[in-house]
């Protein structure tokens, strides 16, 4: 006499290969989800970076007749000659201070963000050239040598 079906140790071996199976998956799915998001982190991290250093650099060449480094801060005077700008980091974050001849940028004055959580500010001008350095928070960091186009 044949007897059809399958046993109870075939059942559970075939259970046993799936399930192994299924956490070789989710292992591998967790891991691709882990590079995933910091890959996405590490790309918002340069997209910031690179989005402060253009920041600079438009003020940097947007009517400035002079620009001068002092202590990592960026010194601008503009063509209209009232106008000054600094651009500094306070406390982590990287700001515009904006300011006139007759009332000189203050931390505590009007100021505009660049951008937050930095670890480290470098400015530094030879001739025509400034060397910037931004270093945030996560360990990121960008350099970039600037031209100033149009200033002193």
């Amino acid at each position: 006499m044949k007897k059809k079906g399958f046993t109870l140790i075939e059942i559970v071996i075939a259970m046993g290969l799936v399930f192994l199976m299924v956490g070789i998956v989710n292992s591998l799915l967790n891991s691709y989800v882990k590079s995933y998001k910091n890959s996405v982190v590490q790309n918002n991290g340069f997209n910031y970076l690179n989005e402060a250093i253009s920041i600079i650099e438009k003020e940097l060449n947007q009517h400035s007749a002079s620009v001068k480094t002092e202590n990592n801060v960026i010194k601008i005077n503009y063509f209209d000659g009232e106008k000054i700008n600094n651009i500094k980091c306070i406390n982590s974050n990287l700001y515009i201070l904006y300011g006139t001849k007759y009332a000189p940028p203050l931390d505590k004055g009007t100021k505009s963000v660049i951008i937050d959580d930095v670890k480290e500010f470098v400015a530094i001008k030879e001739g025509k050239i400034i060397y910037i350095k931004v270093a945030w928070y996560n360990g990121q960091s960008i350099e970039r040598c600037l031209v100033i186009e149009n200033a002193n």
